[in-house]
């Protein structure tokens, strides 16, 4: 099992990609840092990456499919039919014009035609898998440096999805392995720093933009909404996790970001997820969805302290209303992590300090 621990302060394609056109990728003036921060070895089971990327949106997308291509052999699905590329590359550019570029740099690093390929490039997906966490919000007034800060934690099982799907796995690499930190600062948009794995271009679980707002990515047991493919899903719109990255790359307030969710035609690869947003201001909100009538609820906060596992926050809103616990529940379920990070934070004496929220989320 595998556990992370982080806090923040405010398919085969046709690529004809030749190793020279990679190396000369990797070698881009745009790539300010590509290194590994962390080897993999006996002792650590995650590999961490650092990647600082600065340039037009086009050229970040280049230079993403090429670190994705030579350092992750990361290959994008296939659309089943040339329509659902037409029109996810349309939504794209009418809804998330940045991104769009960016899909466009990807496809020069594949070597492929954006406008005829049938590859879906708005995900490089590699060592792909579904996740669980806790997360605590911590707003200024409570924390020893009045700073609006969070802390989560990740446990999670290392071995690869096709073998939790039940599929030969023994050459695989393991679900988050392979971690990063990357930065990215376009022309246009806002810059930002995430944490993420297994797609270089929209997947990260943890990110912060030059706003103030951040958001955290956990997932949702009770899977209230329909799931699709992670890529060449036959739909158009954007993912969930796409959706958190455009709104880093758009949005400066949680209103905006609202506004993004709502206005955006948004399904669920492989699990279902909820999402805590918060500035630096000590506003905060929980988003989730529900298929069921095709809603999104929104469970806002200020200047109080937000805690979220992995069950919908809308429909079990306090302790009172879970499901009854009996004394053989498993340490991991989603409702006693709840309760138990609900009563170490209302219990706290003084200021929160970063050692006080690392041992809470323990």
């Amino acid at each position: 099992m595998l556990s992370l621990l982080s806090s923040f302060s405010i398919a085969d394609t046709e690529s004809k990609t030749t190793n020279s056109s990679i190396a000369a990728i990797s070698q881009s003036p745009i790539i300010l840092k590509n290194y590994v921060l962390l080897n993999r070895d006996s002792t650590n089971y995650t590999e961490v990456r650092h990647i600082v990327l600065k340039g037009t949106n086009e050229q970040i997308g280049k230079a993403l499919g090429g670190i994705a291509q030579e350092d992750y052999n990361a290959k994008p699905g296939r659309f089943v039919d040339p329509v659902y590329a037409r029109a996810r590359l349309i939504y794209m550019q009418n809804n998330y014009p940045a991104f769009y570029e960016r899909m466009k740099g990807v496809a020069e690093a594949y070597n492929v035609s954006l406008n005829s390929t049938d590859l879906d490039l708005s995900i490089l997906p590699y060592d792909a898998g579904s996740l669980g966490c806790s997360v605590v919000y911590f707003p200024p007034s409570v924390t020893y440096n009045g700073h609006s800060m969070v802390c989560r934690n990740m446990d999670f099982v290392t071995v690869p999805l096709d073998a939790v799907l039940g599929k030969n796995a023994s050459n695989q690499t393991g679900m988050f392995a392979r971690v990063y930190v990357l930065e990215l600062y376009p022309d246009e948009g806002y810059s930002s720093l995430v944490i993420g794995g297994h797609d270089l271009l929209g997947t990260f679980f943890q990110g912060i933009n030059s706003q103030g707002l951040a958001i955290e990515m956990l997932a949702d047991d009770n899977a209230n909404a329909v799931m699709m493919p992670v890529s060449g899903a036959r739909s158009s719109g954007i993912s969930d996790i796409l959706a958190a990255r455009m709104i880093l790359d758009t949005c400066k307030n949680i209103e905006e970001a609202k506004i993004t969710f709502l206005n955006n035609r948004i399904y669920f690869p492989l699990h279902g997820f909820h999402f805590l947003i918060y500035d630096r201001y000590g506003n905060s909100t929980i988003a989730e969805f529900f298929a069921m009538d095709d809603s999104v609820h929104f469970t806002d906060a200020f200047n109080s302290i937000q805690v979220m596992t992995n069950h919908p926050v809308a429909m079990y809103p306090t302790v009172d209303s879970f499901p009854e616990q009996d004394a053989n529940t498993s340490y991991y379920s989603t409702f006693l992590r709840y309760e138990t990070l609900t009563n170490i934070t209302t219990n706290h004496k003084g200021k929160f300090t970063l050692q006080d929220m690392r041992v809470s989320e323990k």
